[in-house]
């Protein structure tokens, strides 16, 4: 009696145990509950399921990259519209039968654009700045009291997985869209730019005007500061000064001069400075300018380059006669803009009056520099639209592979519901027959059982 009942009570375990496995592969429409159920699955299951996940992250990133990029993308039509404008409004107001008037009308009009082309520059998608470059967080044009607007971005672009271990450059940065390329030299050439220009080399990387260290001051160990004649010097404030045409002096461009000796090369000492006017402060510290290097991170490397001052611009540089050497000078298109409004207002850069002859040369060189501007922005957009091509291709190519993942997937660790719906109705008959026994040995009495 007690050995039968023990054995009724094992095989009903194994009853509710198959039960339990046939509920959860019917609910779940898994296989497998528990990696030891079987671990060749399992192991292929997890596999699978990893992979997938990989896919769809993948496929967001991408996704939300060309929300990005397609927002960019109508962004810089707008702006090459605005472009247009503006040179059509230039030709105009360079017509010989404008009258100042109708230019004063224009420079109102062309204010606007630059607002516009402000508020394009600075677009976001998502609370990223799409035209800032590598730190998406950073608002890459910034405008001061004065109504100048400068770039504080970099040339570097993020990059977007659309692979597993492989990534692709996403959109494009304000170098190639609002900076246009004033002038480039190649390697051993010489590279001639304005002070406000932003120099880039082959590798994107900037390089920025500096002071050269270290700098030269009344207690260094030589207070003697020597240059040439075409070598500016740069103080402790960023001024720059310059040899005058008489070589006696090096002047600013308040005016101040300070005496210097020699015949070339020049030279001044800081202990015994002798500057004009005498009621002007005399720098404490003198450099030669040089261009440094910043990489990607930001960070001054120990890469420079001497500057002179150049024949036709502010500087020029002999470039590394190094095989695919190639630097840009970039010129901002919100500084033309600038240089437009100024010369239809008959005004300078600083705000000075001046004459219409003057005005139409300004003008008839902002003609030039706007079309480098428009090309720029053109180029920019084609750049744009073939990084955009790679991610609609990638993004064709993990939508299938997910697919193709799902099914795998599916066929190794989904349960066969039709296999499951016979062994359920195989347990229940099972349950029903084993039941019945143990009613009927309930009944018996212990004589009956005896016998």
């Amino acid at each position: 009696m007690i050995r039968s009942t023990s054995e009724t009570l094992f095989r009903l375990e194994n009853l509710n145990k198959e039960q339990l496995r046939i509920s959860y592969q019917l609910s779940s429409t898994k296989k497998l509950q528990y990696g030891s159920d079987d671990a060749n699955l399992f192991t292929r299951d997890i596999y699978l399921d990893d992979k997938l996940k990989v896919y769809e992250g993948i496929k967001l990133q991408i996704e939300k990259t060309t929300a990005q990029n397609n927002v960019s993308d109508s962004t810089l039509a707008e702006v090459k519209n605005l472009l247009t404008y503006v040179k059509q409004e230039l030709i105009k107001a360079n017509n010989g039968t404008t009258s100042q008037d109708a230019r004063e009308a224009i420079a109102v009009n062309l204010k606007g654009v630059k607002e516009n082309l402000y508020m394009l520059s600075n677009e976001q998608v998502e609370g990223e700045y799409i035209y800032a470059g590598s730190d998406s967080m950073v608002k890459p044009f910034i405008q001061d009291a004065s109504g100048k607007i400068t770039y504080q971005g970099d040339s570097f672009l993020r990059k977007t997985a659309v692979e597993d271990g492989s990534y692709r450059e996403k959109g494009v940065t304000g170098f190639e869209t609002f900076l246009y390329t004033a002038s480039f030299g190649l390697k051993g050439e010489t590279l001639e730019f304005e002070k406000t220009d932003r120099i880039i080399d082959q590798g994107s990387f900037e390089w920025k005007i500096e002071a050269a260290v270290p700098s030269t001051t009344a207690t260094s160990p030589s207070s003697v500061i020597s240059f040439d004649a075409n070598e500016p010097l740069i103080d402790e404030n960023g001024v720059e000064w310059r040899l005058n045409a008489g070589g006696t002096a090096v002047e600013n461009a308040a005016g101040d001069s300070i005496a210097v000796t020699g015949a070339g090369p020049y030279s001044i000492d800081m202990a015994a400075i002798t500057i004009t006017p005498a009621t002007a402060t005399a720098p404490t510290e003198l450099s030669k300018v040089q261009i440094v290097k910043y990489d990607e991170e930001g960070n001054r490397t120990n890469e420079v380059l001497s500057v002179k001052a150049g024949a036709n611009k502010d500087y020029e540089v002999v470039l590394p006669n190094v095989d695919g050497t190639k630097f840009e000078a970039k010129g901002n298109t919100f500084d033309v803009l600038d240089k437009i409004i100024n010369a239809l207002e008959l005004k300078d850069a600083t705000g000075n009056t001046i004459t219409k002859d003057e005005a139409d040369a300004e003008l008839a060189e902002a003609l030039d520099m706007i079309s480098l501007s428009f090309d720029t922005a053109n180029t920019g957009h084609a750049k744009l639209g073939g990084r955009n091509k790679v991610f609609e291709i990638s993004l064709e190519r993990v939508t299938s592979k997910i697919t193709q993942f799902s099914i795998m997937s599916h066929e190794v660790g989904a349960a066969d519901l039709t296999k499951l719906a016979v062994e359920a109705k195989a347990l229940e008959v099972t349950y029903t027959a084993l039941y019945s026994t143990i009613n009927k040995m309930n009944q018996l009495s212990l004589v009956n059982f005896v016998r």
